[in-house]
């Protein structure tokens, strides 16, 4: 123990002799480690944590029936579940739930929006979470519809809304105009059960009586399902056991079942219900970007190091002659960059904690519950700490155990030519600046992908209007209006709004594309034969007359909805080009019939294809049915002759005073709402973009300090060649193709590693190839330009050197 700490005490001041080294070496580290540790910390806070405050979640387990999806609608009837949870034999517990907007109403009072989970009642339980006050849900409760339900609140509700108030159990609330009694608050950090998701309080599955159609008919698909595996239980068996029991309920009941019918049971990391679905896509790429800094930066100091040990080598030869082991030579190197990486490791520590934060800022304002960020944990810390050692190892104890195997006898001998000289040196330092240069076209050039996906994205065509349209959402179901009231309501704010200065046409809807919302069923369409297995899922939006106008959306056959279509009316639909050439090829699909949901409506229209949810998503069948037959929620959409934002305090006091209590909220442009369909696009390329610029300056601090070494290491040569007549122009091409040869090797490496990692992000390119020439070709023009300057500095000083005065130095 004395001679470790002798031996570090060597280090720390030999650390402190070059403070300079000292200090880069050490920033270098912390902002690599750093860089990922804050993506773990988002994949800590998101995939590893898929339900804060949930007990033992890697035996959570989410159910898909049908066909696998990334934003999957909610698969399960009620019927269907309760089959599946009190038959099942691989599961400790099944509990089903869904989520939606609905708003907190109090007379005198602001209405305020809250995100809401209708749970079964063995939800918390299955969860293995603990009420902070009162109770959860008893098993009688679940469906039965009471005279005053009950309502279970957050944390953060309960705190904010209600003061923390004690003694909140037992009192009254009111929930869309109906009275809630509180039997219990939830405790602090558990938001619900959706990866990323924020429930603000909790119902049971039919607490008003309003929804006994949907549980007491197969055919209403609404419920997530989540199931907690038995001890010993496998995926895969509880999948077959499922799958088994969803064969007996198809067989039993196949009119309500006529899509596919798998089950697919998923960790909650990569759950498609919430954001993981995404989260587990897009992390990993960037914690690999990451590492790939922390690779590039490993080298770069590893090449420092390594230059330090072999100008100290007859120093330690001379030590080594007296008696000093060689154990003890190579722990007194080691230490140095053990020092190094510890002091990196607790500097990338402070520098994660803030960090880790900014996960929410690429998020734009949008109206979904979203709650994702980044979490520093013991988890956090300790992926610092073996980020710090495994840094530690690149960096310090290679380079010290390579130095260490030049014999005394031959660093005494000859120090220049023996020890800087040799083979084994020169190939080392060589071969570090390659791997550098390697790892940073290979970056640079994904980088550059993501950088013009982006532009594309932010270029491209959704097929409708963006700039001059305002959305603006009106609560009136989840405020707890009737279906009369609504109606009556709707046709007065389209009348009055419609009719406002430099409004051109108005518009309602229930849906808005680009903005992580999906509301998809199973249609059948007349005549058409589905292949085996083949998924029948359609999106679809409810919309009222002239929305496709509002939206500058062409209607290519047929007519658009009329104020006619409504309930009293026959159920009407419009299809999108896609749904039409797939149900209907070669035909006219007006006039034909599709099923969907719980009726059937006849194809009034075609529509031009536009996009759902991504720029770069694949083309799906999109219906589009008549507003005033079966809409829910209410969007208004308006369409301007100027700025939208400038009519948006006329849109909102238009609607207050047709109705004073109407709760509105997320007033947005078009352009703002779609923001939300390139937030992974602006996180790959923003991240990507400042790592890349890292690795370009890295790779080129890399070059100069190698080629300068040398250079100055080959000072008595170049002194005998000038004297022997070499002119300046010889002496810098000299040392120019040193540096040149090198970056020559390491663009060809870098070429054939970008080549075969590029298609890996493929699937997240839009309007780029993984391969595109005009990148690969800007990225080797521009590392090959840095490389030549950072040769070029070193060549310009080897030719002032005086012949004499570095012949006499010799």
């Amino acid at each position: 123990m004395a001679g470790l700490l002798r031996d570090t005490r060597f280090a720390v001041r030999q650390l402190r002799r070059n403070l300079g080294f000292t200090i880069a070496a050490t920033v270098m580290l912390a902002v690599a480690i750093c860089a990922n540790s804050t993506v773990f910390s988002w994949i800590n806070g998101t995939m590893l944590h898929p339900i804060p405050g949930a007990r033992h979640t890697g035996e959570l387990v989410s159910v898909m029936r049908g066909a696998w999806s990334t934003s999957p609608t909610p698969p399960l009837s009620y019927l269907d579940y309760r089959d599946l949870r009190d038959q099942n034999q691989s599961l400790t517990g099944l509990l089903a739930y869904h989520s939606d907007w609905i708003t907190l109403t109090r007379a005198g009072a602001a209405p305020e929006r809250i995100y809401i989970g209708n749970v079964s009642a063995n939800f918390f339980d299955v969860l293995g979470v603990k009420p902070l006050l009162g109770r959860f849900f008893l098993p009688e409760e679940e469906t039965r519809p009471d005279a005053q339900p009950y309502v279970v609140l957050g944390y953060s509700i309960w705190k904010t809304r209600y003061a923390g108030d004690p003694q909140i159990v037992g009192k009254t609330i009111e929930i869309a105009r109906h009275p809630v009694t509180v039997i219990g608050v939830a405790p602090e950090g558990f938001i619900g059960a959706a990866p990323g998701l924020r429930d603000d309080a909790w119902l049971t599955l039919n607490p008003l009586g309003t929804n006994e159609y949907g549980l007491t008919h197969r055919s209403i698909n609404f419920l997530i399902v989540l199931g907690r595996l038995r001890p010993g239980m496998s995926r895969e068996q509880a999948t077959k056991d499922l799958e088994t029991i969803m064969r007996r309920i198809v067989a039993a009941y196949p009119n309500d079942h006529l899509g596919t019918n798998t089950i697919t049971l998923d960790p909650m990391w990569r759950s498609p219900f919430g954001a993981n679905g995404y989260m587990a896509a897009t992390l990993p790429i960037l914690m690999a970007i990451a590492g790939v800094v922390l690779l590039l930066t490993c080298a770069n100091v590893a090449t420092l190091m390594l230059v330090r040990f072999v100008s100290r080598r007859r120093e330690i030869a001379i030590r080594q002659s007296l008696g000093a082991q060689r154990v003890q030579l190579v722990r007194q190197m080691v230490l140095e960059g053990v020092i190094l990486s510890t002091g990196a490791g607790a500097l990338a520590l402070l520098l994660t904690s803030l960090t880790a934060k900014t996960f929410a800022r690429f998020i734009p304002a949008n109206s979904n519950p979203i709650a994702l960020n980044g979490t520093v944990d013991q988890n956090v810390v300790i992926g610092i700490a073996v980020l710090a050692a495994l840094a530690s190892v690149l960096s310090g104890v290679f380079p010290a155990w390579r130095s260490s195997h030049v014999p005394a006898s031959e660093a005494l001998k000859d120090e220049s030519s023996s020890i800087s000289g040799s083979s084994h040196n020169r190939r080392l330092l060589s071969g570090l600046v390659v791997a550098q240069i390697a790892l940073s076209l290979a970056l640079l050039v994904t980088s550059g992908l993501f950088l013009q996906t982006l532009r594309h994205l932010a270029a491209g065509d959704p097929g409708f209007e963006q700039d001059h349209v305002l959305t603006v959402s009106v609560g009136l179901y989840t405020a707890g209006y009737s279906s009369e009231e609504v109606d009556a309501i709707c046709h007065k704010i389209l009348d009055r709004v419609a009719v406002l200065p430099t409004v051109t046409v108005a518009s309602l809807t229930d849906w808005m594309p680009m903005n992580f919302s999906r509301k998809t069923d199973d249609a059948y369409p007349e005549g058409y034969a589905p292949r085996p297995h083949e998924s029948l899922e359609v999106q679809h939006a409810e919309v009222t007359p002239r929305y496709f106008e509002t939206l500058g959306v062409p209607i290519l056959e047929g007519r658009d909805f009329a104020q006619y279509d409504n309930q009293t009316a026959p159920r009407v639909a419009i299809v999108d080009e896609t749904a039409a050439k797939r149900f209907w090829p070669g035909q006219d699909p007006v006039g034909k019939r599709l099923h969907i949901g719980n009726s059937v409506a006849t194809v009034i229209g075609v529509v031009k294809n536009t996009k759902h949810e991504f720029m770069n998503e694949r083309p799906a069948p999109m219906v589009y049915m008549s507003y005033f037959q079966r809409g829910f929620e209410t969007i208004v959409q308006v369409k301007t002759r100027g700025n939208p934002e400038d009519i948006a305090p006329a849109v909102e006091r238009t609607i207050h005073e047709i109705d004073g209590r109407a709760p509105v909220f997320d007033v947005r442009t078009m352009r703002e709402t779609t923001q939300m369909a390139t937030i992974f696009a602006v996180m790959q390329s923003t991240f990507a973009g400042i790592l890349a610029a890292i690795a370009l300056v890295l790779a080129t601090t890399g070059i100069y300090g190698v080629v300068a070494y040398r250079t100055a290491f080959r000072t008595h040569e170049i002194g005998i060649r000038i004297a022997l007549g070499a002119s300046p122009g010889d002496v810098q091409r000299l040392v120019l193709l040193q540096g040149l040869s090198l970056t020559a090797i390491g663009l060809s490496l870098g070429l054939a590693l970008s080549f075969s990692v590029t298609h890996f992000i493929a699937a997240f390119l839009y309007g780029v190839g993984a391969n595109d020439p005009l990148t690969v070709i800007v990225v080797v023009v521009l590392l090959g330009a840095m490389s030549l300057l950072a040769c070029y500095f070193p060549a310009r000083r080897a030719t002032r050197i005086d012949p004499v005065a570095a012949i006499r130095a010799s």
